[in-house]
This record gives C-alpha cells, structure tokens and sequence, in this order.
C-alpha cells in the first residue's frame, strides 16, 4: 500500500506520522516536567494551569463554534476528562514506588489491556498474532515489576495495571467521541479538543480545590497530590506552564484526537513504545544546554525496551496487514 504524508479522508497529516508525532510531544512532555520541577513548580498546579492556557489557546484559534456545551460535556468528553484526573493520581502514586523510566516501560501495558478492552466491549477482533503480541509486551514488563521489593510488588502490579487501564479507557474515549469522528479538517479537530481539554480543566479544578481548600483549613492532611496554596501564585510555575506547557499539551492533544480516529486505538498506543528512546533524546539535549540535571540512565533497560517494540511491532503488523 502505498504511503501517503496527508489523510485525504479526515484531513491532517497521515494517522501513523501524527502518532509519532504525539510520541515527541509526550516524551518532550515529560522532559518539561522535569524541568519545571527542579525550577520549583509544583507539578499538579502546572499540569492544570498548562492544560487550561491549552485549551483556551486552541479555542482563541477556532472559537467555540456550533454546540459547545454538548461536545465539551458530552459522555466521550468527561470520560477522557474524569480518566485524564485518574491517571494523574495514579500515577503520581506509581512514581512514588519505581523510577521514571521503568514507570514509563510498566505503561506498555496499556497496549495489551487496550486490545482485551477492545474485544471483550468493543467486538474488535483479537486474534492468535495479537494475543503473542500482548504476551511478548508483558514479557518485557514483568522483569520490571518484579525487581521491585517484594513487599511493594503486589501493590505495584496493582497500579501498573489500573494506570493502563486508564489510559485505554482515555484513548478510547478519544477515539470514539462523535464530534471527533465528525471532525474533517484541522480547524475542526483543534475545535472539539479544545472544548474536551476545557471540559478536561473544570473536572480537575472541581477535584482538586476543595481538597486544597480543605488542607488550608487543616481539615485533611496535604500530599503531593495536594498544593499548597502558594504554589498557585508561585511565579516559574506560571511562567512554565503558560510558556512550555501549554504549547505541548496543544500539540498532544491534538494529536492524540486526531490519529486515534484514523489507525484506531490499540495500534495508537503501540507506538509509545518508542517514548522511552524519545525521551532519552530530548533529555541529552535538554541537559546539553543546561536546562535539566538528571541522573545516568539505566541501561538494563535497554533489553526490556527492545523487546517491548517487537511485541508493538507484532500488534501493529497483525492489526493493520491486508
């Protein structure tokens, strides 16, 4: 078959190019995170402050257009927004326990958990290629899990896999939001992810104020998934946000919006096994020009890293061939 750059059906760039392109976002993402964390921004109010600038600068680009309300509040929409709150908590709790990069490979899971999802709600075909896909994707996170303390490990396998859960049920929603679907042109895609990332804004601001409320006052006890409310008014955390943040969370979630709807969910979510190496790259880059201090990576990792692609290159090829 041969290759075309644009999608001449749904408009935009071909699915395959926008999902590698979203592995860049991401992974650039990620490597923001970092550095707006060792400029002392708290990471929780950055993520909100980042994806309501987001929002808010797609809508400027496209304004709100035919049935607002209904696209940003419909049941697609505050799946991927109360999913999108979710992970966030999860998460956190996952980073608590294993570092960074493994964290990132325990994510991998979500290919597999996508493609059970798929079948058993979706009446997608699963068939014996795409289950030794999955087998060989969990083959390459197992390892992982299991050097963790025994004592943690149950707890640990626990979240990997509701993390996962979560991120299948996110994508999904995405991919299954009729607006998007509807969707043909760029203006019109930037349109309706905006109004999900707005709606995406209020569910978390509606979680998470009143427990910061509720910490200011003493009534409950603050965590690192609840701010101070200082951290609100913290000037780098504003500044990251607004100047880093946002613009990455446009490009990811458009992207996201966009590709899902053209190579479907599962396969979607096999090309972030590659985020890993992408992150690594950004990361030499960002350290290059003294903008991140990290850590030497892990090289163990490497094994595992590869073997994660060969089960999303088996899951692609059986989802996609003829």
């Amino acid at each position: 078959m041969r290759f075309r750059l644009r999608d001449e059906q749904r408009g935009g760039l071909n699915g395959w190019v926008e999902a590698g392109l979203f592995v860049i976002a991401i992974s650039a993402l990620t490597v923001i995170y970092a550095i707006a964390q060792q400029a002392g921004a708290n990471l929780v109010v950055f993520i909100l402050y980042a994806m309501g600038f987001a929002a808010a600068g797609m809508l400027a680009m496209t304004g709100l257009g035919e049935r607002p309300v209904e696209i940003a509040f419909a049941r697609q929409s505050l799946a991927f927004g109360a999913s999108t709150v979710l992970l966030e908590a999860f998460y956190f709790q996952l980073l608590g326990v294993l570092p960074p990069a493994e964290t990132s490979l325990a994510l991998r899971l979500s290919v597999p958990v996508s493609l059970v999802v798929g079948w058993l709600y979706l009446a997608r075909l699963m068939t014996l290629t795409l289950w030794l896909g999955s087998a060989v994707i969990v083959a390459a996170v197992v390892p992982v899990l299991w050097s963790v303390e025994p004592v943690d490990r149950t707890f640990v396998v626990m979240l990997a896999v509701i993390c996962s859960l979560i991120v299948a049920v996110k994508t999904f929603a995405s991919e299954l939001h009729p607006a998007n679907q509807a969707a043909r042109t760029v203006g019109d895609k930037l349109r309706v992810t905006g109004l999900v990332v707005a709606s995406t804004t209020l569910i978390g601001a509606c979680v998470l104020m009143p427990l910061v409320a509720l910490s200011a006052f003493g009534a409950i006890e603050a965590t690192g998934l609840i701010p101070p409310v200082a951290a609100f008014c913290h000037p780098p955390t504003l500044v990251t946000a607004i100047a880093l943040g946002a613009p990455i969370f446009v490009a990811m979630t458009y992207l996201t919006f966009s590709s899902v709807v053209k190579i479907g969910t599962e396969s979607f979510l096999a090309t972030s096994a590659f985020t890993p190496l992408s992150v690594l790259a950004i990361q030499a880059v960002a350290t290059a020009f003294g903008q991140l201090h990290v850590t030497a990576f892990d090289t163990a990792l490497l094994p595992y890293i590869a073997v994660g692609i060969f089960g999303v290159l088996i899951v692609v090829h059986a989802r996609h061939r003829g």
